[in-house]
């Protein structure tokens, strides 16, 4: 089977080490996991080989809509892989770069319509294409846990260490910290993220905050010195409540509890195992900031948290549903 992205269908020889963070998250683990465990041979698409199942990776523009028909009249099945809630346009778009457009809209719909069948990486997209396709499933985002072999030690007597980490034009919410007044008294933050974000200024007004550039490896290890994963997020449109867990599961295979706005997955991943707190208000954040500063309190979420990794996001799990659903289709 071949895996097609955007940019790979444009390159002459793509390989999964060359691809792109965001998209080498969702399929390079996976593709190398299921070639060494499942009886299928897994390669980035190239084309002019003959493939029994081609998967699309945030491809969808006029290109890869006319190979896919291409491979699909020669008998190839054809999977899209929908990690973006591109369906729905609803709601208020105050973070750059996030509201779809309409012909991103038309073409996610027609690959959805038209696939053997779709991965939706949340449950919430995976009810809007079953609407488009019933040959739907959801296959989540994959922990890498050979970068997070180690766990924190959660200690007492030091600041309270919050991480985020994301894109520097998502940075945004993270003002709503700032709500949260004495709540955040011996707290500190390290924002990750590709760039340093606009907002560090207003974050450092209501508590010390730090920036490191992201880099994957370099992500485990500030995990381990770090007490707690947040993302707070305003759910006010579609693009951001069809988001995935893996901002906050990545700290949780470090061992530290969760403190996330209630977007659907990260619901599904916190309450999994109880590894953490999902904060809907001011109110609740500074509770939940409050009991956190316990560190055996700590600890034991982080067990949990951990625990929900290893069994619901570690690579193996995800990629052999994911690999199961390929053989399906053979």
């Amino acid at each position: 089977m071949g895996w097609a992205t955007a940019s790979s269908l444009a390159s002459e020889r793509a390989t999964f080490r060359g691809l792109e963070t965001s998209v080498a998250m969702r399929i390079a683990n996976v593709g190398r996991w299921v070639n060494r465990s499942l009886p299928i041979r897994s390669e980035m698409y190239r084309a002019g080989r003959a493939y029994d199942v081609v998967v699309f990776v945030k491809a969808m523009d006029t290109r890869a809509r006319e190979e896919s028909e291409r491979l699909q009249s020669a008998g190839t099945r054809v999977v899209f892989d929908a990690n973006v809630n591109y369906y729905e346009i609803w709601g208020e778009y105050d973070l750059p770069n996030t509201k779809p457009t309409e012909e991103q809209r038309v073409a996610a719909t027609a690959m959805t319509e038209r696939a053997d069948a779709v991965v939706a990486d949340s449950n919430y997209v995976l009810d809007i294409v079953r609407k488009l396709n019933a040959r739907a499933e959801w296959v989540s985002d994959n922990v890498d846990l050979s970068l997070f072999r180690r766990t924190r030690q959660h200690r007492a007597g030091e600041a309270l260490r919050l991480v985020w980490s994301g894109r520097a034009a998502k940075a945004r919410p993270l003002t709503m910290l700032a709500d949260l007044g004495d709540a955040l008294r011996g707290t500190e933050l390290l924002v990750v993220a590709d760039r340093e974000p606009d907002v560090l200024v207003e974050l450092r007004a209501a508590l010390p905050t730090s920036f490191e550039r992201f880099d994957l490896r370099r992500y485990a290890r500030t995990l381990r010195e770090s007490d707690v994963i947040i993302s707070p997020k305003r759910l006010v449109n579609g693009y951001e409540l069809g988001h995935t867990e893996w901002k906050i599961t990545l700290g949780m295979a470090a061992g530290l509890p969760a403190v996330a706005s209630p977007q659907q997955s990260y619901i599904e991943a916190i309450e999994a195992d109880g590894g953490g707190v999902v904060a809907a208000s001011a109110d609740e954040w500074r509770l939940a900031l409050d009991d956190l500063r316990d560190p055996e309190h700590r600890a034991e979420l982080g067990r949990r948290a951990r625990k929900t990794v290893e069994e619901r996001y570690s690579t193996p799990v995800v990629a052999r549903r994911y690999g199961e659903l390929l053989l399906s289709l053979r």
